[in-house]
């Protein structure tokens, strides 16, 4: 089944023109995986790519950790303990890949009495060399993105497929 990219398109009163980036946005994704996750599109075309592997939890971790970073001070606690128990924790139910020291740093700072906005930046960094070294390499050389950069080697009937949420009407 191929996945298309449907879902790239800007839902807005102002325009109902396809918010599909151009080529040149989309090559620039390939500079770096900080390049593509301060698109809003290649972010969410990479989270795609993911799901469609079933290997979307380094990425939910390390947005995790982003949105961690932006938390009002009295909130960190909660939260730093929610991220811990749903990825670091081992067993957890979206437990990404993690040495056994970072894992105890980790547990550290998130026990301390008042965790830090970096709590997480050992274990989001960890998880990012490997996105880099792994997925994201993979993304570069999918369909998904390629169709992006080369809309002439691909045919129109080749973005049709909406990975967007499934209660949304077909065709």
């Amino acid at each position: 089944m191929r996945l298309r990219l449907g879902f790239l398109r800007r839902r807005s009163t102002e325009s109902s023109l396809s918010a599909r980036p151009p080529p040149e946005e989309a090559q620039k994704w390939a500079e770096s995986f900080s390049a593509l996750m301060a698109s809003k599109y290649g972010a969410a075309l990479y989270r795609a790519f993911l799901l469609r592997e079933f290997s979307n939890e380094n990425l939910e971790f390390w947005l995790a950790c982003e949105e961690y970073k932006n938390s009002k001070p009295q909130k960190l606690s909660a939260r730093a303990q929610k991220i811990y128990n749903d990825f670091v924790a081992v067993q957890a139910t979206k437990e990404v890949n993690l040495d056994a020291e970072t894992r105890l740093i980790t547990l550290t700072n998130v026990q301390s009495n008042n965790p830090d906005l970096h709590a997480f930046d050992r274990a989001q960094r960890r998880i990012q060399h490997m996105m880099e070294r792994d997925s994201y390499l993979r993304f570069l050389q999918s369909e998904l993105y390629l169709e992006l950069v080369h809309p002439e080697r691909y045919p129109a009937s080749a973005s049709s497929v909406d990975v967007s949420d499934k209660s949304s009407s077909a065709p």
